[in-house]
Formats: C-alpha cells, structure tokens, sequence
C-alpha cells in the first residue's frame, strides 16, 4: 500500500504538531478513507475522551488501527502534553497568555484551539482538550461574492466550521491580484497566513487586533484591512477610528443572522455607527460558499 502522505492532503499540515501515536493512527484512517479524509477540516484530541475528526460535517471516530467501525481511541495526558508540546515548540512559559485565551498560535498554518483546567484569576495547569483546525486554501471562493458586492467594507458572519477564514485568505489574494490594492492582514492568531503571500500583502501577526488595526491605518498605509473574528471593545474602537481614514475594513464575525449579530453590544456598536456598507450571512452547500448579502440599512 502506498504512502497517502505522497498525495498531500491538507490534514497533512497537521502532523508536524502529532505525536507519533496520533499521527500514526490518523495515517491510517486516511489510507483506508481517503475520500473522508480529503475533508477533514479538525482533528480534535479530548483528555480520556475519544480522538475524532471532523470531516463532511460529520464528527467521526476511529480505532486505534485506524477503522470506523472498532471502538474509538481514547486519549491518553501523554498524548495531549505531547500536541501541547509539539505545537508550543515546547515553550510553554512563552505561550502562557495564549493559553489563557484558548489557542496556540503555531508557526505553521495551523490552527490551535484549547480547552483548559486553571486557577481563577490563575494561571493554567492543565489541558483537557486540543482542537487542530486544517488550513485551506481555495483560490477564487471570494471572486463571486466581490463581483457582487464591489470592494467595499463588509462584515462576514456565520457559525463557526463554515469557512469564514478560508474566504477571508481568497479576499486578501483577490484584492491584490485582481484589483491590484494594497492591504494589511491582521492576523492574532496565525491563522491567515497563507502557503504563498499575496504581491501587495503585509501581515500583521501575534498582536492583539485593535492594536493591529491602528498600525496597519496609521504606519501601513493601507487602502484595506482585513481582520479575524471580531468581538471585543478594543476593536470596536478601533474600526470606528479607522473609518474615518477612509481606509476598506473587510472583517468577519460569529452570527448566523442579523438578529443574533444586533445582539453583540460591541458588533451593534459598529452596526450602528456604519461601518460596513455589506454584512454577508455565509453558508454552504457542500463544497461551494452561498452568500446572503444585505445592506447596512436593513
């Protein structure tokens, strides 16, 4: 049987942050699935809890021989310190206010989320659980949705699985390519930073975003800003500042509608304050992205 690493499949961008173990049994799962594999778009491990994969919109488990159908894996603390460590560069003390938050920031392109045991008030002292969110890159997913709505500020909104970073990395491309503009990436968690960097493209990674977004209007010069997962005060204000340079902000945000999006004080704060000329609902069907574009005004 040959080697499916051969054939590179984006899970593969995780096995740099595997122990040997997980890496092993994740192997076999995609020799022997490889049409599931192909959609794997999370590996999460679970202290004393099963070892799964989501995949297809499914959550899928797996024995430790690889097979859907044996019991599944059970993490072990060694296989969680391990990942820990792998994905750390096993500098924990280096990674400690990320920790705190949630993630992991990698120096690759994947992506860490944490669930952890610490004191109130504290810091961590444990890992209960590691989400590893797959990278993808699907070149022209945005084109559509920019020939519809222009380049103008947007606000893009779904729950979260959808693939809102993954069409944020095709804008950062298509705003640089097609429409030949400069732009400033802010990037807290590593997560935008695509395998090749667009041509007008500057990236602004590990800083908290309202700080990041200050740089990339005042010191950058940027005629676009595009920015991850909003929500908190800070880049609130900061948005409402960086309107008034007249500078595009192309953000995206948790909502599956504008009910539940109006419901965030700090994202009815920009709502109100009209930043975005476009709040976009994404959704999928199967593999293609499905926009439901609506003004500012409704």
């Amino acid at each position: 049987m040959t080697d499916i690493k051969n054939d590179r499949l984006p899970v593969f961008e995780a096995y740099p942050y595997l122990p040997k173990r997980i890496s092993g049994i994740l192997n076999l799962f995609c020799m022997k699935y490889p049409r599931l594999a192909s959609e794997v778009t999370e590996i999460r491990l679970r202290l004393n809890g099963a070892l799964s994969v989501s995949a297809a919109d499914k959550n899928v488990v797996f024995d430790e021989t690889g097979n859907l159908s044996g019991p599944p894996y059970i993490c072990t603390k060694e296989d969680l310190d391990g990942c820990a460590a792998l994905l750390c560069r096993t500098s924990f003390h280096s990674h400690r206010d990320e920790l705190e938050r949630g993630y992991i920031s990698s120096s690759g392109r994947v992506r860490a989320g944490v669930s952890t045991y610490g004191v109130l008030g504290g810091p961590v002292y444990g890992i209960d659980g590691i989400c590893i969110r797959i990278p993808r890159e699907i070149r022209g997913c945005s084109v559509k949705l920019l020939e519809e709505t222009g380049v103008v500020s947007m606000l893009i909104c779904s729950p979260p699985g959808v693939g809102k970073t993954t069409l944020l990395r095709d804008i950062a491309y298509q705003l640089c390519a097609r429409y030949g503009m400069r732009i400033v990436v802010c990037d807290t968690k590593y997560e935008l930073l695509p395998e090749k960097k667009p041509l007008f493209a500057d990236y602004i990674c590990g800083k908290e975003k309202a700080a990041a977004v200050e740089c990339a209007v005042r010191n950058m010069s940027a005629q676009a800003v595009l920015c991850d997962e909003l929500g908190g005060d800070d880049e609130a204000r900061a948005l409402l500042s960086a309107q008034s340079g007249g500078v595009i902000l192309i953000c995206t945000a948790h909502a599956d509608c504008m009910r539940s999006l109006l419901s965030r004080p700090n994202l009815k704060l920009l709502y109100d304050g009209g930043i975005f000329e476009k709040y976009v609902f994404l959704s999928r069907r199967g593999t293609e992205f499905c926009f439901d574009i609506k003004d500012k005004s409704l």
